[in-house]
């Protein structure tokens, strides 16, 4: 943690930060994996999207709506189409140092509900909208 400058406890703001909200290991597959998989991979973990590898870099993410609407929506197969033809690609992110409010308000400006959060410039963790609402719902924030 870097040396903060003393500043009267009345005075300081303590801002919550995405790394503290987000979702870590984050949770990937590899560019041939079928959208079938993808999916049964989404319901046993129970979470709301995956990042997509190509060797150790990460290219693009697949969510629940990119399952509804891009997959069943469009009517195809999930044993045969790879999940490159359904990500989101290329990936949004935000470091995890920024304030939860600025996810809340990036992801709004972009439409998005899954951010891939960095730390010091690599992927950590993934921060969605059911995060934010843990934040927001924290009584501590309430005034």
């Amino acid at each position: 943690m870097k040396h903060k400058t003393h500043t009267f406890a009345k005075e300081e703001k303590i801002e919550e930060t995405i790394a503290e909200y987000m979702t870590s290991p984050v949770q990937s597959v590899t560019q041939e994996t079928t959208i079938l998989e993808v999916s049964q991979m989404m319901t046993e973990r129970n979470i709301g999207s995956v990042l997509v590898k190509n060797g150790s870099e990460y290219i693009g993410i697949v969510t629940e709506r990119d399952l509804t609407q891009k997959v069943i929506g469009q009517g195809l197969d999930p044993k045969t189409t790879a999940v490159t033809e359904t990500m989101s690609s290329p990936l949004i992110t935000l470091e995890g140092t920024e304030p939860v409010t600025s996810a809340n308000q990036f992801m709004a400006k972009h439409k998005i509900r899954h951010l891939a959060v960095t730390i010091e410039g690599k992927i950590e963790g993934i921060i969605s909208v059911k995060d934010l609402i843990a934040f927001y719902a924290n009584p501590r924030l309430r005034h």
